[in-house]
């Protein structure tokens, strides 16, 4: 496990990741989320994720979706992956082809117009982390009533209230009203948004 999330580190270059990618074969988890290191290359990523068959965890900070396909045709054991930007028209995201067992997932500054891209895979999600999301408490909903299997949701966001969950999440398979939510799921939301 190379665990780096939220720190502060002073990059040189990134030869650090391409040496990981060449010497380990045992990496299981890769986190460098919300950091500024900037200088990954995709194909260091890809020849991680060929090295090393059991990495099930990658979270990352901004790299555009669409440079990491073949990372994804690679990474056939990962079930956790967060991170990376979508700056592309959204339609350029059909090429996308997930890791089967992908059940959890972070979308990093991901908005209403990219959300066909999620929609595809969201029957399978087992965890969603929406706390960098920039969606409204609609978009939320809707992403929301298309992921039956979601246990653990993340969302953070002033348009996140109870009432706004109880009037537009009422008919999700997955919660009746707000209150339950907290029981059925892991949910996290900035409490100085709610009155």
């Amino acid at each position: 496990m190379l665990f780096l999330e939220e720190s502060s580190i002073v990059e040189n270059d990134g030869e650090w990741l391409h040496e990981l990618a060449l010497n380990n074969t045992v990496l299981e988890d890769l986190n460098f989320y919300l950091t500024d290191i900037a200088c990954i290359r995709n194909q260091d990523l890809e020849l991680l994720a060929k090295n090393c068959p059991n990495l099930v965890s990658v979270k990352l900070t901004d790299c555009e979706i669409l440079d990491l396909v073949n990372f994804f045709k690679h990474a056939s054991a990962l079930e956790e992956f967060c991170g990376g930007t979508y700056n592309e028209e959204p339609e350029n995201y059909s090429a996308i082809s997930l890791p089967a067992k992908l059940c959890r997932l972070g979308l990093t500054y991901i908005g209403k117009n990219e959300l066909p891209i999620v929609f595809l895979f969201a029957g399978v999600l087992k965890k969603l982390d929406l706390l960098y999301a920039m969606l409204d408490t609609e978009d939320h909903c809707i992403l929301i009533r298309k992921c039956p299997n979601l246990e653990v949701l993340e969302v953070s966001s002033p348009t996140c209230t109870r009432q706004g969950f109880q009037i537009n999440c009422s008919s999700s398979l997955l919660i009746n009203t707000f209150s339950l939510l907290f029981k059925i799921i892991n949910f996290r939301i900035d409490k100085s948004y709610i009155s």
